[in-house]
């Protein structure tokens, strides 16, 4: 008889004695601030609410999202002024937290099916781009944005490294090189900032959606929209000319590049099902703009502004879902909510939404502490100069903690100033949700960035040496773009 061997237990892995400290504080913070007595004018539910925020973000920052969430929804049934019904119909009910939702289901079926890599490989497999190592360079960038734009930040950095590492092994460039470990760089800045361009992804639906609970204030997301592609391609040209003159790696090897053999795998011969999710990516984004181009009066824009964004997010996904193509769903609705959905991200906006609401409520003095204190500010800033200072502020902040907190963090500020000076939030807002974007150089910034400082191909050394430039670069072109493009449009 054979002879079995058995498995050496697996040690449970240990906690550190930190997590509890700041488990500790969190709560601490969280159903204990409200005990010191406020001071005018804030009111004793201000003082709860002030806690809760800075307890969350305490616990988004040192321990993760989902429980530090969880707890804060607790905290404004208890001590918040909330009641249950009240506080879930404002929260889990809210259609932003709805939306985010199922815009998860409908981008995990866009991987499912292997479009993300077919939309990379498309742009850099193109002629014109063929013995041209820049302008090679700048496409797979723009399709990296697009990638992160439709997907986010690191299964668009971990598709493009996959191609990445085909391009330098048909050129011989070896790890250690100056252009792959520029590119893997250039990979994981254009996923961050690409997740911007969609005003209903992740990030700044977070800010945006927090903004308008506070104020009732909604951008235009068309123009919105115009304006981030507008960054993003300028930010890769930035890229482009500090990989030029500054980084000066050998572009020599890309020069016999064949890029139509990149394709190993078939990705570029698109099957009929393939064809068919590409069709309703489409129209995902043409309806989702065309209440803001079609006349108002028109039966369609009637019956899209009837819907709503979340309502033509959940039409979509039900048709895939109804949809046969060979027998089997064209969405299979569990496997894409298993696969799919950042529950950490749904339970940080169900938050977000009320605890955003119950800031700005007059009942707690915030958003009028917040003006007196700031009024200096007010007074010696124009509207232009401050949202400068504020987007700068979120920049530096972004580095060291989630960038959806940071942007919401940001809000009641942006609320203050505004209904101080009369000012239009456009571009404060549009400077928030960028910033926020711009974060790679530490690994605390994003789960993008993390991916980054763990990879292979690069070096701490050479991101903490390169990552500064191309984010002070990156930024400036954000305010350059904002203060003209966009005060122009908005």
């Amino acid at each position: 008889m054979a002879e079995t061997t058995a498995k050496a237990p697996t040690k449970p892995a240990k906690v550190s004695p930190m997590y509890y400290v700041h488990t500790l504080v969190c709560l601490c913070i969280m159903f204990g601030f409200g005990q010191i007595a406020p001071v005018a004018p804030l009111t004793p539910l201000g003082m709860n609410i002030i806690g809760i925020f800075i307890g969350v973000l305490y616990g988004w920052i040192f321990i993760e999202i989902v429980w530090p969430s969880l707890a804060g929804l607790l905290a404004l049934m208890l001590i918040g002024g909330m009641k249950p019904v009240q506080l879930f119909n404002k929260s889990f009910g809210d259609p932003i937290v709805q939306m985010m939702f199922f815009i998860f289901v409908f981008c995990a079926t866009i991987n499912y099916y292997g479009l993300s890599k077919f939309i990379s490989l498309w742009f850099i497999t193109r002629k014109f781009v063929k013995g041209k190592p820049w302008l090679f360079s700048f496409i797979f960038m723009g399709s990296i944005f697009i990638l992160g734009a439709l997907t986010s930040a690191s299964p668009a950095a971990i598709i493009g490294w996959s191609i990445l590492y085909g391009i330098c092994n048909a050129c011989g460039y070896k790890k250690g090189e100056g252009y792959p470990t520029m590119m893997v760089f250039a990979v994981v800045f254009a996923a961050q900032v690409g997740m911007c361009i969609i005003p209903f992804k992740q990030v700044p639906l977070t800010i945006l959606g927090a903004y308008a609970n506070m104020s009732g204030v909604h951008l235009d997301y068309g123009k919105y929209m115009l304006l981030a592609v507008i960054i993003c391609i300028m930010c890769a040209i930035a890229f482009i000319l500090i990989g030029k003159y500054v980084f000066k790696p050998d572009m020599s090897k890309l020069l016999t590049l064949e890029t139509e053999k990149l394709d190993t795998e078939g990705a570029l011969s698109l099957s009929r099902v393939q064809k068919i999710v590409l069709i309703f990516l489409f129209l995902l984004v043409i309806l989702l703009l065309a209440p803001n181009f079609l006349p108002k009066d028109f039966f369609v824009t009637k019956f899209l502004r009837a819907i709503g964004n979340t309502g033509i997010v959940v039409l979509l996904v039900t048709v895939m879902a109804a949809m046969k193509v060979d027998g089997k769903p064209l969405l299979n609705f569990k496997v894409m909510v298993d696969s799919g959905v950042t529950w950490g991200i749904v339970l940080l906006l169900a938050l977000v939404q009320p605890l955003s609401a119950a800031m700005a409520s007059k009942d707690t003095g915030i958003t009028a502490f917040l003006m007196n204190a700031m009024e200096p500010i007010f007074a010696l800033s124009t509207p232009m100069t401050f949202a400068l200072i504020i987007g700068f502020i979120a920049l530096v902040l972004t580095q060291v903690m989630n960038n959806g907190a940071t942007g919401v963090a940001m809000m009641p500020i942006v609320l203050s100033y505004c209904t101080a000076s009369g000012a239009s939030p456009d571009l404060a807002l549009i400077m928030v949700v960028m910033a926020c974007h711009i974060a790679f150089l530490t690994p605390a910034a994003s789960a993008s960035a993390a991916l980054l400082h763990g990879n292979e191909w690069s070096n701490a050394r050479s991101i903490w040496k390169n990552a500064p430039i191309v984010i002070l670069v990156a930024w400036l072109v954000v305010a350059a773009v904002t203060f003209t493009v966009g005060a122009a449009i908005f």
